[in-house]
């Protein structure tokens, strides 16, 4: 196998292309094509990836040009990596910003496969119209399957219009090591009942089970668990398992192979739900939700009854309350909390607040005291300010405090979409939660999802209608937002095995590095590339370049103590991961090459 530098050389180049009357160019994932972005002279997409990781880039047409489709080859080299899939990016009218740094304009969101996931059948992707002077993006997506060679793969997008075409090459470089299939963090989002009835139309359990089955399978395969599981079934356990039993056990017929459900929300009697779980080996996922932000949705003192009731039925049932440690203690309920949820405002908040810093280290006595305990977060309307008014031409300081967290908006920053794993292994949680992913889906999510002073907030799936896409079957279709998170979480998963591998000390400060605190996202994707591109060196090194099943196998103790990354921290990737402005952050690279080489002479 080529050298780590050698692997990597090939990404620092691009190929520029003449400008022409139809423009076809290249930028990574983690950026948003709008609607009036100007043509760009990158003609090659260059990304890398572990195995069993997801990776993507864009293909942009600026025309004007009709009639535009698009094809894509395998990627070929040590091996073949076929089922390289095609979305035509759509686009949202933003007319009311999303906090003071929201936008307004033309947003790309959803994304209409060619070819969808589930049931294999031609949607209505391509073909396309760009009007003159605007610009039109195509998503690309390729999953590594899990026993890939490591090393360069390449291929083509092929991608015609009336009057004209032309080729997109495309370079994978596959990593030698592997993510796993089920998620190492864990989630909690919701997916609230009656949003299939409004979007689809359909009203008989069965329908709805089938329908709501798929957005499971197709959240797994986003690393994602849907952990609300409202079908109507209410308490007749044998078609709970007989529907969502496969991605509980990891047997479900998902991308990810063996992905597994790593939350579940008690949606019945506590008396019928726990036993049951126990039974199926499943209660290490089970919780009940004790209380959301109390007091505005139960009072403070119907936490210990709620808890007392989940805790009798089966000890090992986890309560979980969206709130901080202060106000638990304050309230005396804390012995009653097994999973606490901050939100992540409340874990490094701004100057002038009760939580000013990071307040991690205030929950590590209340951790220690039950296996049983955990630490989660969640992101809300807190991110963007709740009340949707703000003063653009002199805003209040009430107004920017709610900038620079992470976000789900759909005129928040890619970059901040993808965030809040990073600040997960940073703070040292174990889950993320979020309140719903179907909020919009009583209207028309496709025309708008305003909610809570935030564009998508509280959505993150789109209706796959017939209707809509094409096609015969109903199926799920995901927002770039939902792409995003999950490359935040195969963001954690690298953090994660570098740790696992004994770096955790360098996994933190890559980390920290990136992102300092949790109102400071707002970032380049060049430095979250660069951010990735250290980790992926470090986890080579560590490994010894070995195969998949040399790293997916170690354990490793926690940090030795010795990151040298501050001498690299500053070093920035050209190119965002895409051959866009410049490489593949070989010079973050080569510094953290040389960074590691002076820490070891020094050490000498």
């Amino acid at each position: 196998m080529k050298s780590l530098l050698a692997v990597l050389a090939a990404l620092a180049t691009f190929s520029p292309a003449a400008a022409s009357a139809v423009d076809v160019w290249v930028t990574h994932s983690t950026e948003k094509i709008q609607a009036n972005a100007s043509a760009r002279t990158t003609a090659a997409a260059k990304i890398a990836a572990a195995r069993n990781e997801f990776e993507a880039f864009q293909v942009v047409v600026t025309g004007s040009a009709s009639n535009v489709r698009a094809t894509a080859t395998d990627l070929t080299g040590p091996g073949k990596i076929g089922n390289v899939r095609l979305y035509r990016e759509a686009l949202m009218n933003i007319t009311s910003p999303s906090g003071a740094d929201g936008a307004i304009g033309e947003f790309p969101d959803g994304l209409v496969p060619d070819v969808d996931e589930t049931y294999g059948e031609r949607r209505n992707a391509f073909p396309f119209t760009v009007p003159a002077g605007e610009s039109r993006a195509i998503w690309v997506e390729v999953l590594v399957p899990a026993d890939a060679a490591a090393g360069d793969y390449t291929g083509t997008v092929h991608v015609t219009w009336d009057g004209g075409a032309k080729d997109v090459p495309v370079t994978l470089t596959v990593w030698p090591f592997t993510l796993p299939s089920s998620a190492s963090l864990k989630t909690a989002f919701g997916f609230t009942w009656g949003a299939l009835n409004s979007a689809f139309g359909v009203s008989s359990l069965d329908d709805i089970a089938a329908l709501r089955d798929l957005y499971n399978r197709f959240a797994l395969d986003h690393r994602l668990t849907l952990s609300h599981i409202d079908d109507g079934g209410g308490n007749d356990m044998t078609h709970f398992a007989s529907v969502y039993g496969p991605s509980i056990d990891g047997t479900a017929a998902t991308h990810l192979p063996g992905a597994k459900m790593t939350a579940v929300e008690m949606m019945g009697d506590v008396g019928t739900w726990s036993p049951f779980f126990a039974q199926r080996g499943w209660s290490d996922r089970l919780f009940q939700y004790t209380c959301d932000e109390p007091p505005l949705t139960c009072a403070w003192s119907d936490i210990p009854t709620r808890a007392a009731a989940a805790h009798g039925a089966n000890p090992s049932v986890r309560t979980l309350v969206t709130t901080t440690i202060q106000e638990a203690t304050a309230q005396g309920v804390l012995s009653s909390i097994d999973i606490l949820v901050p939100v992540i405002n409340y874990l490094d908040d701004k100057s002038g607040s009760t939580f000013t810093g990071e307040q991690r280290g205030n929950y590590d006595s209340w951790l220690a005291g039950s296996a049983k305990r955990e630490l989660w977060t969640y992101e809300s309307c807190m991110s963007h300010g709740c009340g949707g008014g703000v003063n653009f031409g002199n805003p209040s300081a009430s107004d920017l405090y709610f900038t620079g967290w992470p976000s789900y908006a759909i005129d928040a920053t890619a970059v901040r979409n993808r965030a809040l794993e990073w600040l997960s292994f940073r703070y040292h949680l174990t889950g993320e939660l979020y309140y719903e992913t179907v909020e919009a889906f009583r209207a028309d999510p496709w025309t708008s999802q305003w909610a809570f002073g935030g564009n998508g907030d509280g959505t993150l799936f789109y209706p796959g209608t017939t209707a809509r896409i094409g096609g015969s079957h109903p199926v799920p279709v995901a927002s770039i937002r939902l792409k995003m998170i999950r490359e935040g979480m195969e963001d954690y998963e690298y953090l994660k095995l570098l740790s696992d591998l004994g770096g955790e000390a360098d996994a933190q400060a890559i980390a920290a590095n990136l992102f300092p605190h949790a109102y400071d996202t707002a970032k380049s994707a060049d430095d979250l590339f660069a951010a990735r591109a250290q980790l992926a060196a470090l986890i080579v090194k560590r490994s010894g370049g070995g195969g998949a099943g040399a790293i997916a196998g170690s354990g490793g103790a926690a940090g030795d103590g010795s990151s040298g990354i501050a001498a690299v921290g500053s070093v920035h990737a050209g190119s965002a991961g895409c051959g866009t402005g410049g490489g593949f952050g070989l010079a973050a690279l080569l510094g953290l090459t040389g960074a590691l080489r002076l820490r070891r002479r020094r050490s000498r």
